[in-house]
């Protein structure tokens, strides 16, 4: 419910905005006590007006004439109204002059006021609505997860999961605003999303949704509202505890991985998820590597003979076609190759293991240089 009392800025400004347009008329208005909160005459703010009063408990409107001033104390001569909204008295407005002359420009000003609060009470509902769904956001990702406060929170949201549920982080990715409100009409007109079982937050500059109906990365990649947004998916959560890690997962993955769409359900991104991890959780013994490659090769190097072991290795070990993706000879993508195993000291490490060690150290000084600790950034 709109309380009037808690808008006394709101309006006084209103008060002011509309006396300039009707020629300078004195208005007031007035709470559900009859205690004017905003007036052109800003000595009577905090006074009885013992007209409004009775406008709010009779809810007709009053015109106080010369004669009636004795029967109203703190009032003068003038036309006043109930003030609703949503068919609800929520206080009185008045404006000074003699009735006859004011009466319509008073209608037309209680028209105008009803509308202020009409559009105040909405943008009072969705504060209420946006500040609940940062609330429920924030127990949600919350460690312990307080289940009793959570589910209180999703029922003023009318809202109720069917585990397991999918958490999506949408964020800005070219760097031009994201319309989030735009978004999430999209996600609902195409049924994506639904009312009763999904929950969506705005955070910032991240949209946050988690959905109890299955939902795939592709249909977020063909929407043309998320062209410019990067979108993250960790794995379903089977419960409320497992939200929390699906949160922090999501988190890693939007600043460790580069990908626009990061979807954990895709096996191939789970096995690149699983490399970063373990580049970045054991960076310590990953950086001694480097720290022995870097003995023999300058930044330069290290960065031409990296790109050539990773080339040689993606193209399933071709020394031609590594070669031709470069642009270079295929005597100097071999030598490249051999200098970078030698000078991490694995020349003697069985294929897999080296491998497995030339991604981690690839992902350590190239995909996320930022996050370097004990290493200078190089190139």
């Amino acid at each position: 419910m709109l309380k009037i009392a808690e808008l006394t800025t709101f309006c006084q400004d209103l008060v002011e905005a509309v006396s300039k347009l009707l020629g300078g008329r004195t208005i007031n208005i007035m709470d559900l006590d009859g205690i004017i909160i905003a007036s052109t005459e800003k000595n009577r703010i905090g006074t009885l007006h013992t007209g409004a009063r009775h406008v709010v408990s009779s809810g007709h409107e009053l015109a106080i004439t010369e004669e009636l001033l004795p029967n109203y104390p703190g009032t003068k001569v003038g036309y006043n109204m109930p003030l609703t909204f949503r068919g609800r008295i929520i206080g009185a407005i008045g404006m000074f002059g003699i009735p006859e002359q004011v009466r319509d420009m008073a209608q037309l000003l209680k028209i105008y006021a009803d509308k202020y609060f009409e559009l105040e009470g909405t943008m009072e509902a969705r504060l209420v609505d946006l500040s609940l769904r940062s609330k429920l956001l924030g127990l949600l990702v919350a460690e312990n997860a307080d289940r009793k406060n959570i589910e209180n929170v999703m029922a003023m949201l009318d809202v109720s999961f069917s585990f397991p549920v999918t958490l999506v982080r949408i964020s800005q990715a070219d760097g031009e605003a994201i319309q989030f409100d735009n978004i999430i009409s999209s996600l609902f007109s195409s049924g994506m999303l639904d009312q009763s079982h999904d929950f969506w937050s705005i955070e910032a500059d991240c949209l946050s949704i988690i959905c109890s109906s299955e939902i795939h990365s592709q249909d977020f990649g063909r929407m043309e509202e998320l062209a410019g947004c990067r979108i993250i998916m960790p794995l379903p959560a089977a419960d409320y505890g497992a939200i929390s890690k699906a949160s922090s997962d999501a988190l890693w993955l939007e600043r460790h991985m580069k990908a626009r769409i990061v979807d954990l359900a895709d096996p191939r991104t789970r096995l690149e998820y699983m490399m970063h991890r373990t580049a970045f959780d054991n960076s310590d013994i990953i950086d001694s590597f480097i720290t022995e490659m870097k003995r023999s090769l300058g930044d330069k190097d290290i960065r031409k003979c990296m790109e050539a072991a990773m080339s040689y290795y993606d193209t399933g070990m071709s020394v031609t076609r590594a070669a031709e993706e470069l642009g270079i000879h295929k005597n100097t993508l071999q030598s490249r190759v051999k200098r970078v195993i030698e000078a991490a000291g694995i020349e003697d490490y069985p294929l897999p293991e080296k491998l497995y060690l030339m991604r981690l150290i690839y992902i350590r000084l190239f995909v996320s240089p930022k996050t370097l600790s004990s290493l200078d950034i190089l190139g």
